[in-house]
């Protein structure tokens, strides 16, 4: 019996990342589509929103920590949806120093209508799998999940920073 794309691991094609990352890609086009030309916002404010409206109010830290992205971008795109009156910015009177996220009811709006077209997208995609495969989908990414942070974890200090700008390997070039 021939080995799987997973088992084998010879080529780019094979590799599990790169093909989440194209399956990302093709689905991912059709909801930036009804993002960015349905409702003038793009996939990462689109994520915040979903996030903010599922969580309520959150200190922008506390957000950018629950989605994973740094909080430099994640301030830039809160700006952005601010601007849009998508979000609101509040700074408690007991702590001037912090502030509070939350959307406003244009940003409410905007999720009920768009999250029903996402999950369809999402439910198109994955009727191509039996109840039982759906199952052990999720089972499978949540074991790869707590194994690629576990790596991380492990990894991390021998990894080299990233450094895009220079497009080196982490090394200034004189």
């Amino acid at each position: 019996m021939p080995l799987s794309p997973s088992q084998r691991l010879a080529s780019i094609e094979d590799l599990l990342l790169y093909r989440l990352g194209r399956l990302a890609s093709v689905g991912g086009a059709m909801v930036v589509r009804l993002c960015e030309g349905g409702h003038g916002i793009t996939r990462r404010e689109w994520a915040v929103i979903a996030q903010l409206y599922e969580g309520g109010s959150l200190p922008p830290s506390v957000l950018a920590e629950r989605m994973h992205r740094d909080r430099a971008r994640t301030s830039r795109t809160l700006t952005a949806l601010v601007a849009k009156h998508l979000v609101l910015r509040t700074i408690p009177a007991h702590d001037r120093r912090s502030a509070l996220v939350g959307l406003t009811p244009a940003g409410r709006q905007l999720y009920e209508a768009l999250m029903p077209q996402v999950q369809a997208i999402n439910s198109q995609i994955l009727s191509v799998l039996q109840p039982e495969e759906a199952v052990q989908l999720d089972e499978a990414l949540a074991r790869l999940q707590v194994r690629a942070q576990a790596l991380l974890a492990e990894r991390s200090p021998d990894l080299p920073k990233a450094n895009r700008r220079q497009g080196q390997r982490g090394k200034d070039v004189a």
